[in-house]
């Protein structure tokens, strides 16, 4: 069952390759690594599908275990040496329990099970959670949502995150086309996976060339049509078609994998790491919300959250960085993750439940700031009422014409592969004005340094001519020299429901911006673009009733955005007052 030892490096005694069985039989490669010397240690587990030969997991698992602790890296379902057949998260509820108790029973561990990991492996300690096994203590979910149909890869009801699940899956062809014998179907991701194995996400230059050249290849994935019938997709990432036929977030495919829906039985310290320009922040936002306004009281005074400037690679985007922002990739013995640990797991720092919970860092200001909860009680919500001539003012409208513009999904508003410009391919957000399908809202230059913390949501008052179609809604900073940062963004579907929308009737409609933090300078100003796509980013809605995911066909729609004394569309801001 265990591969030989190898000889200890640094201290730390490395089993690789052991072949660890689940409940029906299926083995899983792991990696395990503990301290030399004997004893027994609190154990962290970590769970994802990427190759563990880039040497980027063992690394930061040497580093952990050399605090006093046994971890084990793990292969999941299918990949890398793995056994069974890989589908994207729906073993790992039973795959996850079944390796924490495997864990806590093993010689070098004393039973006080911990998991961390960022993204995929963020997701599976939700499904281990979901699964409550007894020896599981505490997990840190790092940039990653507990409901991938709601914040994940599906951004909003019935919104696929289009460009990050068709470029993701577009990843998971190589190896399972290579673990079958067969060439990979998308060649540029195979030199990606060769790249990575090579270091390329330790390396500045690699990286770059890497998420320079995968962009461009999803590019003709992301725009085939129906979206569903992918050619590359159908032999190595079939899953992708049960994806794309699953858009509600309420079916039973994505709630027997949706830790929110199981919310009410998790009772688990966890530790919520998120980024402002992630794509992935919602999921994290949510989970944090609702642990502790639902949970048990003692669950949550249990909930830790950082939010740090970065997006999914932990760059920050912005043109005044700060220096002091660090990474979410923290595992030193002072950071948030290991003093996490070091309170559920090894029972040390006393008076760690009486810190404050929330450490957020502001941007613009570049600081760092604790906070008793989330959102943050002294909040002001303002309202930013649209006006006429693009005015973005606190004065509420009384008479005034609607605006108008036409959205032809054909030309859909351009948007990054992913949110936060992961890879690379930001969108030039000084020429969106100029697009006919962009209205633009702007607030005069503030006089005073504002700050914004919290959620964002913008109440829109809108008419299409269309039975089912989009709206969409970005809140950009402008600084005194005319310099752009996307702050945050959303998008809501008029029919998710299934319910068609009546053709020229003006509804109210709720966009999710998500959240920021920051602190606008003197002189700064807050623009908002409306439209009705912002691709590939979101899903197109083909405005047909339809969803790209099953058909080609698409539609012009007429689209109306009201602001008025009994339509007051307005932007709601989180103002902390200073």
């Amino acid at each position: 069952m265990i591969a030989a030892e190898a000889p200890a490096l640094d201290g730390i005694i490395e089993q690789s390759d052991v072949m660890v069985s689940m409940r029906d039989g299926v083995r899983l490669r792991t990696d395990i690594f503990y301290p030399e010397g004997g004893g027994t240690y609190p154990t962290l587990v970590h769970r994802y599908p990427y190759s563990p030969h880039d040497g980027t997991m063992s690394m930061f698992a040497r580093l952990i275990a050399g605090q006093g602790y046994a971890v084990v890296v793990q292969s999941t379902r299918g990949r890398y040496g793995s056994e069974g057949v890989f589908n994207p998260l729906q073993s790992d509820v039973e795959d996850g329990y079944d390796t924490v108790e495997w864990a806590a029973a093993e010689s070098w561990s004393n039973g006080r099970v911990g998991m961390y990991g960022t993204s995929f492996a963020g997701i599976t300690q939700w499904l281990a959670a979901i699964a409550g096994p007894p020896h599981l203590v505490c997990i840190a979910p790092t940039v990653a949502p507990w409901d991938v149909a709601h914040g994940g890869f599906y951004h909003s009801p019935g919104i696929l995150a289009v460009g990050l699940a068709t470029i993701w899956n577009a990843q998971m062809t190589v190896y399972e086309a290579e673990s079958r014998g067969a060439t990979p179907p998308i060649p540029v991701f195979a030199e990606g996976e060769r790249m990575m194995e090579a270091g390329g996400l330790g390396d500045s230059e690699m990286r770059a060339k890497l998420f320079a050249m995968q962009p461009e290849a999803a590019r003709a994935l992301i725009d085939h049509r129906p979206l569903r019938d992918i050619p590359e997709f159908r032999e190595f990432a079939a899953w992708f078609r049960e994806w794309c036929g699953h858009s509600d977030a309420r079916d039973s495919y994505w709630q027997r994998i949706s830790a929110s829906a199981h919310a009410a039985n998790i009772a688990l310290p966890v530790l919520h790491i998120a980024g402002w320009h992630d794509y992935f922040t919602k999921g994290n936002l949510d989970a944090f919300s609702t642990l502790t306004h639902f949970a048990d009281a003692g669950v949550q005074r249990q909930q830790r959250l950082v939010v740090g400037p970065w997006n999914h690679s932990t760059m920050q985007l912005r043109p005044d960085p700060g220096a002091n922002a660090g990474t979410f990739f923290d595992f030193s013995p002072e950071g948030p993750t290991m003093r996490f640990f070091s309170h559920y797991l090894k029972g040390e720092l006393p008076d760690y439940e009486q810190e404050p919970p929330v450490h957020l860092y502001v941007m613009g200001e570049n600081t760092w700031r604790e906070e008793k909860e989330w959102p943050l009680a002294r909040t002001v919500w303002t309202p930013y009422y649209l006006r006429a001539e693009g005015r973005l003012t606190p004065d509420a409208p009384r008479v005034e014409d609607p605006d108008y513009f036409t959205y032809d999904p054909a030309h859909p508003a351009p948007g990054p592969i992913a949110q936060g410009a992961v890879y690379g391919d930001a969108v030039d957000l000084d020429a969106l004005p100029e697009r006919e399908d962009v209205l633009v809202y702007e607030t005069e230059p503030f006089d005073r340094p504002v700050e914004i913390t919290g959620p964002v949501t913008v109440e829109l008052w809108a008419a299409s001519d269309a039975p089912s179609t989009d709206f969409t809604a970005s809140l950009v900073e402008v600084f005194e020299d005319g310099t752009t940062v996307l702050l945050c963004q959303g998008i809501v579907r008029t029919s998710h429901d299934g319910i068609p929308s009546v053709p020229g009737a003006a509804y109210r409609y709720e966009i999710d911006l998500v959240a920021t933090s920051v602190l606008l300078g003197a002189g700064h100003r807050l623009r908002l673009d409306l439209s009705s796509s912002i691709y590939p980013t979101f899903e197109l809605n083909p405005n047909t009733g339809k969803r790209i995911t099953e058909s080609a066909e698409t539609a012009v729609a007429a689209q109306t955005v009201f602001h008025d004394s009994v339509h007051p569309s307005r932007l709601i801001l989180p103002i902390i007052p200073r």
